[in-house]
């Protein structure tokens, strides 16, 4: 397996999580119920429906890195509009997950798939929107990715980034977090760097913003949250396992020593 797979396949107790979910709301789980399962990026549901603003209603979408699914569902959940949402992720298990709770929820038309960011299959102007949140830092191969993106984009689409970059002070980065237990599983880069790469692979920048200080905020009213004596009945290490309070507050370190920063970039093939 890859690493990304084992980071995030290793968890896999599919009953468990659904058991989980079916006993706290077993009339159904609402988006905002279940973000703390399937909105495992910095920011949460807060920062993806701020996201979601940018999509037209009725569009065709593909997500890559989509995990457990939750951007989807809340796309569905907020703008009430049939569209083509493809959710695409190379773990399975994930996969595995994301359809079982959208059976659990209020029925939609996304499409799950296990494949590549590297190496999509699909043919060429198949989308409106690719959306990537918090998932090309597990892409080892950027340059590919990119390209594949602006292979399958439509001539006026857009790819929209809501992704972790390397601080000014990442050399104090601590180790685990969300997306890599260790140094080698992950990939961030600086936003140069970032930048300079959807140039060379013939993208147009919109807009960048720096959602640093509020994510920052965010993570600092999650740890207030679990300090709490009475626990949620979803919590994130269900799907990221035992050392989900260490990853937490190395992200707030992180984020509070400059070690990371959040960008969402929004960019146009040419």
């Amino acid at each position: 397996m890859t690493s990304i797979d084992e980071h995030y396949g290793h968890f896999s107790h599919l009953d468990t999580i659904l058991d989980t979910i079916q006993q706290a709301y077993p009339e159904g789980p609402s988006p905002f119920q279940l973000a703390p399962i399937d909105q495992l990026h910095i920011g949460g549901i807060k920062a993806s429906d701020k996201l979601l603003k940018r999509i037209d209603k009725a569009s065709r979408i593909l997500e890559i890195g989509s995990g457990l699914g939750g951007l989807s569902r809340l796309y569905y959940h907020n703008q009430h509009k049939e569209a083509l949402y493809v959710c695409l992720d190379i773990t399975h298990p994930l996969n595995r997950l994301n359809s079982a709770i959208n059976h659990l929820t209020a029925p939609h038309s996304s499409s799950i798939l296990t494949a590549d960011g590297q190496s999509l299959p699909f043919d060429y102007d198949s989308f409106d929107y690719v959306v990537m949140q918090h998932s090309l830092l597990n892409i080892p191969d950027k340059k590919k990715a990119l390209q594949e993106i602006s292979r399958v984009l439509s001539p006026n689409g857009q790819l929209i980034l809501h992704e972790v970059l390397k601080g000014d002070d990442y050399a104090s980065m601590r180790f685990p977090v969300p997306w890599a237990s260790q140094p080698d599983h992950s990939h961030l880069i600086e936003e140069e760097a970032l930048l300079s790469l959807l140039k060379e692979q013939g993208f147009t920048i919109g807009s960048i913003e720096d959602w640093t200080q509020e994510a920052l905020l965010w993570r600092t009213r999650q740890t207030e949250k679990a300090n709490k004596v009475q626990k949620p009945a979803l919590t994130p290490a269900l799907v990221l396992g035992p050392d989900f309070s260490v990853m937490g507050s190395n992200v707030q370190k992180n984020l509070a020593d400059n070690a990371i920063r959040i960008v969402e970039v929004i960019a146009t093939p040419r």
